[in-house]
Parts: structure tokens; C-alpha cells; sequence
């Protein structure tokens, strides 16, 4: 709030004074201008200019000024009034963008004939519709293909242009005035004394952002729409199966999981309700500001309040403490409901209108005002998310392992919260602890959103005035950016409410895991149906961004997906190593004899002891060992595989299978969901480096990257989101990979990983074949973060491999010890060269897209 007050003041920079420039046309100046485009990047293309003025030293009474340092103020007002002058049009904040200013200007130098040569050059980034400045040029990005206009304002409108050309890089001209020299490289140029106004309408590139046509832009919102619709149906029919029957009383897993169900589909409702509002209801217009802050105001409150997050693990509403912690959360989340209302209904007590947006120079109540709207909007929101998230993980009780069961999960959930010599306990600290972190949050996303008008405010303010520019004073446009950023700032953390779709459908996961009948080697029906929910939403549609009207298929990305693990899952299904082992046992009982501690304990020793026969067979191979004993080892390495469940009447190996290969197959847990847990883990920690790139590649990478983000009202907040959102995406990609870990095909982990890459990559193929206009620059980086998904569940197999022996860590002190003794060193070797061959292909990919964008 400090920092926010303190630029709220008005320096001398921000006072409205008016500019004065010399009135008369300068007619023996002389101008060279160049203009270029170039899409380094799928989300903006960059636009640069360079304009080279030669001045009359003796006819023109600011020209000294110009053979001064280019960040003083007098050179800064001479080239003012060079390209605007007294005349130049007022700007709407919103729609108008600065242009920066590049390091490449240099100050006047004298030269023949009385001149004053000065060298100007500035850039900009495109990313949605708006007038873009670039020194003397003008570019509008519309519903159509964008205009450039050469502007013949200030004191240049008499001049002379010498040469003047348009380059538009990777883009394309569709016409041009007045008639033009058409170079081999589709640049135009323009040679004359005084020509017309030039006019260059351009062809946008394909990126959604980048091409906001009416149709395209709506069929882009509809994509989206889809999506959370298909996603909200694929919540319900899971959770279907806990509701179509009523439990008996008695069995607490079954009625908790009802619980659940119904927790499920009320997400269900609320996050497609949600996503319609934000579409058809809160499109940016002025004149009802107040009343789309007051649908966030109330949305957020009422999804803090259904939540319920007070509620114990237990659910007893009659506990004293959440009675106690259900006062607190009402209270404070209705006191900064009320805070922001005070704010809308009554905006005369801060000097504001009844629309919120200031015409003139608010107050500094006013400004103060609207910070506490936004910090509001945001606070309830972020306590929504949150609860939610607390709720699904509560019913879901996701903490507590499988192999435990729900019961015990409960049982440590009743126990004393204090023990005998330690304090008690005070229930309302974590409450008030993650009540204070979401208020800094929200403080941190309002000061950025501060900041990146601060910059824009300052490069409008580089050659003059900003109030000249926008006919407002730098109050003013802070107040009216801080009044949309009131409706903003939710519908920009909604865009990450997808999360919680991903812990629903993880609860239910959890939860269906445990309510089964009897054991199983792995998921099957709704619990499948879960685990390729979780891909289609959690992994797959976070690695894929399609361009204009190619964003239709959002709605199809969600099935698509799970078709492709489901086809994938029942057709290798049948080759998975258990599969064929336990077809042998004709009972069909190797889930249940193995779930069994002593009997996994058994297949674990007969498989160590197999790795050891094996290694001493290689000793005597490679002579380190004598040859007299290999028929004594080879005699026990065929008893190894007679090995047979207690319950097997028979030998049940087949003969390519080996009893290291089942207990590699099993994995590290009796359960498959425990087995999901731990692969999540793993790739949470080797998807951080990952996600690093990724989200410092779509958010910072590039020479003017950063600076655009910074310029973003959420744009430092979205890195860290950004970041947040890969990595939670990688810990799904391993969940996946963990509670499938018995029904994939491969004897190994790196293996059952390819899987899950053929899964994701079939549904990219398709839709790369069936839309032809998708960029390659989008199909790259989709296929790019598929191999990064492969590394990091290379890894994740790697891992669960070591974990399934992790009782001999003792005798390796090192897990690439271990992994030496599991895969030998010739299969050791092969998956390193696997691993390699994947990095090197995301390198060849990475060049190629920044190649290309060059």
C-alpha cells in the first residue's frame, strides 16, 4: 500500500503542462526512414523503426537541443516536436501502447550545408489489438489485417523524405500507397521529395493473440468454454459411480466417499457457471465497472462459503473447533467482502464515481480506495481457490497412503492434537498463517500491476508529457487501471482454477482406489477412467496452445486425450508383464498373493538373488571366474524361474519373464495408487529444471521478452504461475505413469514412460493432420514439450526402479550403484543413451523453433 501511495504522487513529470513547439513546418529537413517486422516469438511480434533526420541547424530554433545527450530533456522535447508537435491526438490508455526506446539513438552531429543529423530508433512489441506507436509510424491491430501509417505531424510534415521503407519480415503485404519500389525480400520502399501519406496494411500471423478477428477470437473464447465444459462432465460421470446407490451406514469409506462425489459435481457446476460468467458477463465496459466488481466480489465470497474449509477431516459439525474455525473464516472473508462493497456501492466517500473510473485527477482516498477493491477481489479468490483445494484434499484424504486404508487415515486423524510437556495446540494459527500469505500474494499482484503501468507511464512520458498523449494525468490513468484491474485480477486467477479439477478428479482417484472389490494389478473401469481424466486435463492440455480458429478443438483436446491413453492402456495391457504372468496362474490371483507383505518380501529375495546369479554368470563370461561353476549357476537360475505364487498350482513365468522383471513390474508399493504417489513425487523434483525452461522461454526469453512481461499487468506473477502450473503438470504426468505402472508394456520403467509419450504425441499428430493452417512453430513446441515429458518420466522410471530394490540401498551407498546391479551395465548404458537421445532431440526441436523465428 506504501508503494502504491507513493507513486499515486504527482512528480513533476506527471503535471499536465502544456507543450509548446515551434508552429512552422520545417521544409528543408530531410528524412530517412525504416521500418521492420519480425514474430520472434508465437505470442507478439516485434516491430522496430529507424529514422535518420537531417535538420537546419539556423532555421530551426530547437536544433541545438538535438546535439544534446539523448536523455536529457531538451533533446527529449526537440524530438517531440519533431514527430508531433502541437497537434498530435489524444490517446485512450487502454488501447494506445508506447513505444520503448532503443539504446541505438544517437544525439544531432553537425554536417554539411548547416544540418543536424539525428539518429532515432524505437521498437514495440504486438500481442493484442490496439494503436502501436514506433517513432514517426503508427500500426492499428484490428479485427482485420493491420495498418501501418507513416504520420506527418509536428514539425516534420513539410519535410523532405528521402527514402522511406517497409519490411515485413516473416509477415506479409497486402497493399500498399502511395504506388511503391517491391524489393526481392517483399520489403516497399518509397523515393520523393513530399509523397502522400503512406498507408501499408499487413497479413497478421496466425497466433491467437495475434489475430483477433471477430470470428476467430469468439470461436477461440468457445474453445475454451469447451474445454471446462468437457471438463466439468468428465467430474461428474466419474463421480457418478459413488452416487448411484446409497451406502450403508456403517461403511465409512462408502459414505465418505459420497461425500466427495457430491463435492465433485457442486465443482462441477460452480466451474462451468464460473467460466459462462467470466465470458458473456465480464467484457470490458466502462460504464458498468462497478457492477462487474460487484459479480467478483460476490463470486468470490460465495465460493469461500460453499467450500467450507472449517469442516475437520471427521466432518463432525458438532466439534467445538470448527465451529470456532467456521466463525472465523465467515467473519473475515464476509469483513473483506464488505470492504470492497463500502468501496462500489458507496464511491462518494473516496472521492470516486459511481462507475469507479476517475474523468479528472482523483483523490488520494480515491486511489487508496480502489487498491483495497482490487486487494479485495483478489484476497476472496485466492481464499477460494485455496479452500476448495483444501476441501478435495480433505474428503480425498489425499495425505494418507493407500496401503493404510481410509480407516487409519481417520483413526490418526482423531488422535490428541497435543501430547504431555507441549503446548496446546491453538487451532485458528494456520487459519490466520494462510490468511496473511494470500493477502501478501495478492498485494504482490496488485504492486506489479502498478509497476507495469509505472513503465508504461514512463516510455509515454520519454519525449513530453504523458498527459498530452493520453489527456489525462498520471492519477487519472492509475485510477482507471486500477479500476479494471478490480475485475481483472479474478478473471486472470480463474485461468488457473483448472488445478482444482485436477484435485477433484485425483481425490476421487484416491478414493475409488480403495472402495474396489478385490485387488487388482492396476486401474480398470471408472478408476481408468480417472487416471486418463488426469492426463487429458493435468498434463496433456497444458503442453499444447493452438493458434486462431485452431483453438475450436480445446473442446475435442480433453477426449481426445483420453481416448488415446485408454486405446493405449487396453491394448498393451495384454503385453504388460504381469498381464502375462498372472494369465498363467489360470486364478488370476497374482494382485492378491503379492499385495501380501510376506509374499512380496519372498519375490523380492528370489529376484535379488536371481541379479546375483546373473552377475556371477557374466564374471565367469568374461573369465573372471571359473568355469566349473556356471552349470551349478545355471542350474540355479532355472529353479529361480519356478518360481510361483502360493496360490499357483504351476509354474507361472513365462519364459521371456523373469522374477526381476515381476518385481520390477510390481514397483515399490503393495498398491497401485501408493506406487502413483511416490512416481508423482519423483517427477515433481526432476520436472523443476524443465519447468524452468518452459516458463522462462514463453515468459522471458528473446531480447525484449522480459521487458514485455514486465509491461504485462500480470505479467511477473504469470511467470511464477507459469512455473507453478509445469511443475504440477510434470508430478500428474508421473501419477500417471505410477498407477499404471503394472498394466504398461516394458520390463523396465524408461519403457512404461514411452507409453505415455506414444499417448500424448498420437493425439498431436491428429490434430496437426486434420488442421493444416497449425504453425510449425506451435506444432514444435507442443512436440518439445511431450520430450520433455519423456526425460522427466525416463528419470521418474529410473527412479521407481531403484525403489522397488530400496531395501539394498545398505549395500550400495549409492543409487547409481543400484541401478548398475538392477539394469547390469550393458542395460545401464542402453538407458543412459535413451535419455541422451531424448535431450539431444529437444535441443534439435529448441533450435529449430528459434531458428526459424529469426
Amino acid at each position: 500500500m506504501a508503494l502504491v501511495w507513493g507513486v499515486a504522487q504527482p512528480a513533476q513529470t506527471h503535471a499536465a503542462d502544456r507543450v509548446d513547439c515551434p508552429a512552422t513546418p520545417l521544409t528543408k529537413a530531410n528524412i530517412d526512414s525504416t521500418l521492420v517486422f519480425n514474430q520472434r516469438h508465437r505470442d507478439f511480434v516485434e516491430v522496430r523503426q529507424k529514422t535518420i533526420i537531417e535538420v537546419p541547424k539556423w532555421k530551426w530554433r530547437l536544433a541545438h537541443h538535438l546535439t544534446l545527450s539523448v536523455d536529457s530533456a531538451k533533446f527529449r522535447h526537440a524530438m517531440y516536436c519533431l514527430l508531433h508537435g502541437n497537434s498530435k491526438p489524444q490517446k485512450g490508455f487502454e488501447r494506445w501502447h508506447p513505444e520503448w526506446q532503443s539504446d541505438n539513438s544517437r544525439a544531432g552531429k553537425d554536417k554539411a550545408k548547416g544540418l543536424v543529423a539525428v539518429q532515432y530508433e524505437s521498437w514495440n512489441l504486438i500481442n493484442d489489438p490496439g494503436e502501436y506507436e514506433v517513432g514517426p509510424w503508427a500500426v492499428e491491430v484490428g479485427r482485420g489485417d493491420w495498418l501501418s501509417t507513416l504520420r506527418l505531424h509536428g514539425a516534420l510534415s513539410g519535410a523532405s523524405w528521402k527514402r522511406v521503407k517497409v519490411h515485413p519480415g516473416n509477415l506479409e503485404i497486402s497493399d500498399a500507397t502511395p504506388v511503391s519500389i517491391a524489393h526481392g525480400d517483399r520489403s516497399r520502399e518509397w523515393n520523393g521529395d513530399k509523397p502522400d501519406r503512406i498507408r501499408v496494411t499487413l497479413v497478421p500471423p496466425r497466433a491467437p493473440a495475434l489475430a483477433p478477428s471477430g470470428h476467430v477470437a469468439w470461436v477461440g473464447y468457445l474453445g475454451v468454454v469447451s474445454w471446462w465444459v468437457c471438463a466439468s462432465i468428465v467430474i461428474a460421470v466419474s463421480a457418478w459411480k459413488f452416487l448411484r446407490r446409497p451406502p450403508p451406514a456403517s461403511d465409512d469409506v462408502k459414505v465418505a466417499s459420497r461425500v466427495l462425489a457430491f463435492t465433485a459435481w457442486q465443482w462441477a457446476a460452480l466451474s462451468a457457471a464460473l467460466g459462462l460468467t467470466l465470458l458473456l458477463v465480464l467484457r470490458p465496459s466502462p460504464g458498468l465497472n462497478s457492477w462487474r466488481a460487484l459479480v467478483v466480489i460476490s463470486s468470490g465470497l460465495a465460493l469461500v462459503l460453499l467450500a467450507r474449509p472449517w469442516l475437520p477431516l471427521g466432518h463432525d459439525a458438532n466439534d467445538r473447533e470448527s465451529v470456532l474455525k467456521r466463525k472465523v473464516v465467515v467473519a473475515s472473508s464476509s469483513a473483506v467482502a464488505l470492504f470492497g462493497l463500502l468501496v462500489i456501492l458507496a464511491p462518494h466517500l473516496f472521492g470516486l464515481p459511481s462507475n469507479l473510473i476517475p474523468k479528472g485527477p482523483p483523490p488520494r482516498l480515491g486511489i487508496a480506495g480502489l487498491v483495497v477493491l482490487d486487494l479485495c477481489t483478489l484476497w476472496l479468490w485466492l481464499t477460494a481457490m485455496v479452500a476448495w483445494a483444501w476441501r478435495f484434499a480433505r474428503e480425498g484424504k489425499l495425505g494418507a497412503s493407500a496401503s493404510k486404508g481410509a480407516s487409519a487415515s481417520e483413526e490418526e486423524a482423531e488422535l490428541p492434537p497435543t501430547s504431555s510437556g507441549s503446548e496446546p495446540r491453538d487451532p485458528l494459527r494456520p487459519i490466520a498463517a494462510i490468511g496473511a500469505a494470500l493477502a501478501v500474494i495478492a498485494a504482490i499482484v496488485v504492486v506489479c500491476r502498478v509497476l507495469s503501468f509505472e513503465l508504461s507511464w514512463k516510455r509515454a512520458s520519454w519525449m513530453s508529457e504523458a498527459t498530452a498523449l493520453f489527456g489525462a494525468d498520471h492519477r487519472s490513468a492509475l485510477g482507471r487501471q486500477l479500476a479494471d484491474f478490480a475485475s481483472m485480477g479474478p478473471q486472470w486467477l480463474y485461468a488457473y482454477t483448472w488445478v482444482l479439477t485436477g484435485v477433484a478428479l485425483v481425490a476421487l482417484l484416491r478414493f475409488s482406489s480403495q472402495t474396489g472389490a478385490e485387488k487388482t494389478l492396476g486401474p480398470n473401469g471408472v478408476d481408468l477412467l480417472l487416471v486418463t481424466a488426469v492426463f487429458a486435463i493435468v498434463v496433456a492440455s497444458r503442453g499444447s496452445t493452438f493458434p486462431g480458429s485452431v483453438a475450436a478443438v480445446y473442446g475435442l483436446w480433453v477426449p481426445l486425450n483420453m481416448v488415446a491413453l485408454y486405446g493405449l492402456v487396453k491394448a498393451g495391457r495384454r503385453w504388460s508383464v504381469l498381464s502375462r504372468v498372472d494369465r498363467k496362474t489360470e486364478k488370476r490371483c497374482l494382485a492378491a498373493v503379492l499385495s501380501d507383505a510376506a509374499q512380496y518380501k519372498r519375490l523380492l529375495d528370489e529376484a535379488h538373488r536371481c541379479r546375483d546369479v546373473l552377475h556371477r554368470l557374466r564374471l565367469v563370461d568374461h573369465g573372471k571366474a571359473e568355469e566349473a561353476t556356471r552349470e551349478k549357476l545355471e542350474g540355479e537360475l532355472r529353479s529361480l524361474h519356478r518360481w510361483r505364487p502360493t496360490r499357483c498350482p504351476h509354474e507361472c513365468l513365462p519364459d521371456s519373464v523373469s522374477v526381476v522383471d515381476v518385481a520390477l513390474s510390481w514397483g515399490p508399493h503393495s498398491d497401485w495408487w501408493d506406487n502413483g504417489v511416490n512416481a508423482a513425487r519423483w517427477s515433481a523434483i526432476f520436472g523443476i529444471i524443465p519447468s524452468m525452461v518452459v516458463a522462462g522461454y514463453e515468459k522471458l526469453y528473446g531480447a525484449n521478452h522480459g521487458t514485455f512481461t514486465l509491461n504485462l499487468p500480470t505479467g511477473i506473477p504469470d511467470t511464477f504461475g507459469k512455473f507453478l502450473a509445469q511443475e504440477i503438470s510434470f508430478a500428474g504426468a508421473g501419477l500417471v505413469l505410477g498407477t499404471l505402472w503394472r498394466v504398461l508394456p516394458g520390463e523396465r520403467g524408461p519403457v512404461r514412460a514411452f507409453n505415455l509419450f506414444i499417448a500424448w504425441l498420437v493425439p498431436i499428430g491428429v490434430i496437426a493432420v486434420l488442421i493444416p493452417n497449425m504453425g510449425g512453430t506451435e506444432l514444435g513446441l507442443a512436440v518439445l514439450n511431450v520430450i520433455l515429458m519423456l526425460m522427466v518420466l525416463t528419470l521418474t522410471g529410473m527412479w521407481m526402479d531403484t525403489d522397488t530394490f530400496s531395501r539394498e540401498r545398505h549395500y550400495k551407498t549409492k543409487r547409481l550403484g543400484l541401478l548398475t546391479s538392477i539394469y547390469q551395465v550393458h542395460g545401464l548404458s542402453g538407458q543412459i543413451a535413451f535419455l541422451i537421445a531424448q535431450l539431444a532431440t529437444a535441443v534439435t526441436i529448441w533450435h529449430h523453433i528459434v531458428t526459424t523465428s529469426k
